[in-house]
């Protein structure tokens, strides 16, 4: 996974490079750049603890992305994500597990009046803290006899799918859906599931 992960760095950033230089002889080569900041929500669960306790609960969040537009239809850059998804039931209040990711993306666009639709993936890595107190109280200082804490790293592969709408000749609003695979030693991390993004970009 690290190897592939590192060819696939690797490969965008001589893009990238070569992009740049290219344009030096053709200044249309690169057609522009976009990027900008998200808002996101979605549903996770599933088990990641030896304890059989299924984390599962709404998700919120916040990242960005930066893209440079190398051909009429194709774009690649870096994006980011935090998102925290805070536990109460069946467990104490002030359980959580929160997820980072960032890597390098690709992906494929299309104009359809004022709408941009969009298909790519993201690939890169991230960190998984997980902490489960099954008793006892986040407002006081007491110790806590039974509550966990994990963290693991993870090997990200993310694809979406998404739309952007063009209010005006720089600024766009976007709408995103993605399925994290966060994926360890152990396997496929879990709790995963959807999320939905929203947000603004500015595009040149």
């Amino acid at each position: 996974m690290k190897k592939a992960l590192i060819a696939y760095l690797l490969l965008i950033t001589a893009s990238l490079f070569t992009c740049a230089a290219q344009e030096q002889q053709d200044k249309k080569f690169i057609k522009g750049f976009s990027g900008g900041m998200m808002l996101h929500t979605g549903y996770l669960s599933g088990c990641d603890n030896p304890f059989n306790y299924e984390a599962k609960g709404p998700t919120f969040g916040i990242g960005g992305v930066a893209r440079l537009h190398l051909s009429d239809h194709f774009r690649a850059g870096f994006e980011g994500y935090f998102s925290n998804m805070g536990l109460k039931k069946d467990i104490a209040d002030g359980s959580f597990n929160k997820v980072f990711w960032t890597g390098a993306l690709a992906d494929f666009f299309w104009k359809a009046g004022r709408f941009y639709p969009y298909v790519g993936a993201t690939v890169g890595g991230g960190m998984e803290t997980a902490y489960y107190m099954f008793e006892g109280d986040k407002h006081d200082w007491l110790p806590e006899a039974k509550a966990v804490y994990n963290k693991k790293p993870f090997f990200a592969v993310d694809p979406f799918i998404g739309v952007d709408y063009a209010v005006g000749e720089a600024l766009r609003l976007t709408l995103k859906a993605d399925w994290l695979l966060a994926i360890s030693k152990d396997g496929l991390n879990r709790p995963m599931g959807p999320r939905i993004y929203f947000g603004f970009i500015f595009a040149h």
